[in-house]
C-alpha cells in the first residue's frame, strides 16, 4: 500500500513538474506568406528570365512558321479557284500537313515549357522552404504557419520580409562569385 502511495506521489510530482516546464517556456509562433515570397523572390525572377531565354528562339521560330502558314493559306485562297482541281487538292493536302506539323511542334514546345516551369518552381520552392527553416532557426521560433493557415497576423510574427531578405542575400551571394570568377578569368587571359 505504501508502495502504491509513493508511485502516485511521484506521478503527481512529475506531472506538476512537466506543467511547470511547459508554462515557463513560451512557444514562439510566426507566419510566412509563401505566395508573396514565391512572387517576389529574386530566385523566382532569375528562373523566369532563364526559362524565357531558353525557349525564346524556338518560340520565335514557331511564330515565323505561323506567319508563313498564314501566307500560304491566303495564297491558296486567292489562287485556289484558278488552279486545276488536282493541283488545288494537292496544295490543300500539303497545307494541312504543314498545319498539323506546326500544331505538333507548338504542343511539344508547350509541354517542354510546362515541364521546365514545374521543375523551376520546385527548385524555387525548395529554396524558399530552406530559407524559412533558416530564418525560423535563427529566430528560435517553434512553429511557422503558412498564409493559408491563419486569418491575420501582426507584423511582429510575420517572417515574410525576413525570408525575402534572406533569399535576396543568398541570391546576391550566388551572383557575386560568378561575376568575380568571370573577371578573374578575363584578367588571367589578358595577362598572358
Amino acid at each position: 500500500m505504501l508502495r502504491l502511495a509513493l508511485i502516485g506521489l511521484l506521478f503527481t510530482l512529475g506531472m506538476q513538474s512537466a506543467r511547470a516546464e511547459d508554462t515557463s517556456l513560451p512557444y514562439r509562433i510566426a507566419v510566412v506568406n509563401v505566395v508573396k515570397v514565391l512572387e517576389q523572390a529574386p530566385q523566382a525572377a532569375a528562373e523566369g528570365k532563364r526559362l524565357e531565354s531558353l525557349f525564346a528562339a524556338r518560340e520565335a521560330a514557331l511564330a515565323q512558321e505561323q506567319l508563313e502558314l498564314q501566307r500560304a493559306r491566303e495564297a491558296l485562297q486567292a489562287t485556289g479557284d484558278s488552279l486545276p482541281e488536282a493541283e488545288r487538292i494537292q496544295r490543300e493536302r500539303e497545307l494541312r500537313t504543314l498545319e498539323r506539323d506546326y500544331s505538333r511542334k507548338q504542343e511539344d514546345l508547350r509541354e517542354e515549357i510546362r515541364f521546365a516551369k514545374d521543375a523551376a518552381l520546385e527548385k524555387v520552392q525548395e529554396q524558399v522552404e530552406q530559407a524559412v527553416e533558416t530564418v525560423r532557426a535563427e529566430g528560435q521560433i517553434d512553429i511557422v504557419f503558412r498564409e493559408s493557415n491563419y486569418i491575420v497576423a501582426s507584423a511582429r510574427v510575420n517572417l515574410t520580409d525576413k525570408v525575402l531578405a534572406y533569399l535576396q542575400q543568398q541570391f546576391d551571394t550566388q551572383q557575386t562569385p560568378a561575376a568575380s570568377s568571370d573577371s578573374k578569368g578575363t584578367g588571367s587571359v589578358s595577362g598572358e
